[in-house]
């Protein structure tokens, strides 16, 4: 029983959305077996040796994407990208194919024209409402508003062809009623494949707070806030640690002498297991934020906004919205000085965001759509 994997984040730059990509792909190889998920890897950035990627197609350049906006298809797939797809779908005998991403409506209309295979999409976040707020904080630019259009068309088409659509959180249930009419029975959150090495026995004199996140413009909103107005009033053992893919680009901007940019990191390891604390002063964004499953992850107190913590279950005594409200909580971990790992955070991760809790309602949605016998596999 075969099924095909299609996502352009697989291959991609480090972020969040590449992390909860490899999640599902790790989870498709659990249920239907490793062999039996082929992979088809849009706007890649890296190489790879998985046996498993039948179909590769390098990061576009602009003119390319624009070029394929002109030609109707998404903006992150060529025409023969798209023609590849709907090649392998003729040829194949998929039990399932599953699109890891909202933006390729078009291209499964078409792929039901040609197979009668069921199509489950996977929604990092309702970009209509992304793109929305991101208008509001920046300036918009003539091809930014090409791709949005291009972007809004296939994401109402995913709506309307996919048999099914896994949605992150019930904020996002009500933007998808709100732009385009219906709603999901399937919520299924961000989730983490256990990669943490956890050293319980780390200990450092200073109060170490960290903050993970890639050079994204929410990221760099709000912890260029964080450091203007809450670091200054945090005890003076405290340091703050910002660790993400090109953060190093804001060292100039964002280093004082309680804050240290690092950067781009191999491994987080290291930062995750001497950090007291995590913070996610996050005010934009939509979807549910991948690092704040991370934190969980390594067994991290993380102190987050309603925005870091949307989706979230479990953590309502780590919220913070205000400068005053982070300063308060810090200051008071300061001076109790928990231990550096939780075991509470740690089971609130294992129960509510890992394989095991995504494994279940997978196989409940492949039921659901029609893949027989899965549980079986």
């Amino acid at each position: 029983m075969k099924i095909l994997f299609i996502s352009d984040f697989i291959l991609a730059e480090e972020q969040g959305a590449k992390k909860s990509t490899i999640a599902h792909y790790e989870s498709l190889k659990d249920i239907f077996g490793a062999d039996n998920v082929q992979v088809v890897a849009l706007n890649s950035t890296y190489s790879s040796d998985d046996i498993n990627i039948i179909y590769k197609k390098v990061k576009q350049s602009k003119l390319k994407i624009l070029e394929s906006i002109l030609l109707g298809v998404p903006f992150l797939m060529s025409k023969s990208d798209e023609n590849e797809i709907l090649r392998l779908c003729k040829i194949n005998d998929y039990a399932l194919i599953f699109v890891d991403h909202s933006i390729y409506g078009s291209v499964i209309e078409k792929i039901r024209k040609v197979c009668d295979t069921p199509v489950v999409s996977y929604f990092h976040g309702i970009i209509q409402y992304q793109n929305e707020q991101f208008s509001k904080n920046n300036k918009i630019r003539f091809r930014d508003r090409l791709v949005w259009e291009n972007i809004k068309k296939n994401e109402q088409d995913t709506v309307k062809y996919s048999n099914c659509c896994l949605i992150l959180n019930e904020r996002d249930n009500r933007n998808l009623e709100k732009y385009y009419g219906v709603k999901s029975k399937y919520i299924f959150p961000v989730y983490y494949t256990d990669t943490a090495h956890i050293d319980k026995n780390v200990h450092t004199d200073e109060f170490t707070l960290l903050f993970v996140g890639g050079y994204f413009w929410p990221n760099i909103q709000g912890i260029t806030w964080f450091i203007d107005n809450v670091m200054p009033k945090v005890k003076s053992q405290i340091m703050l640690y910002i660790v993400g893919h090109r953060m190093e680009e804001l060292r100039e901007n964002l280093t004082r002498n309680n804050v240290t940019v690092v950067g781009s990191v191999e491994n987080l390891d290291e930062w995750y297991n001497k950090a007291d604390l995590v913070v996610g002063p996050i005010f934009k964004g939509e979807g549910m934020k991948t690092k704040t499953c991370e934190a969980l992850m390594y067994g991290k107190r993380y102190l987050g906004t309603d925005e870091a913590l949307e989706g979230y279950e479990g953590l309502d005594d780590y919220r913070c919205n205000s400068a005053n409200e982070f300063i308060q909580r810090i200051n008071e971990f300061c001076e109790s000085r928990p231990p550096k790992f939780s075991s509470e955070m740690r089971k609130l991760y294992e129960d509510k965001y890992s394989p095991q809790m995504a494994k279940k309602l997978l196989l409940k949605v492949f039921s659901d759509v029609g893949v027989q016998n899965v549980s079986e596999e």
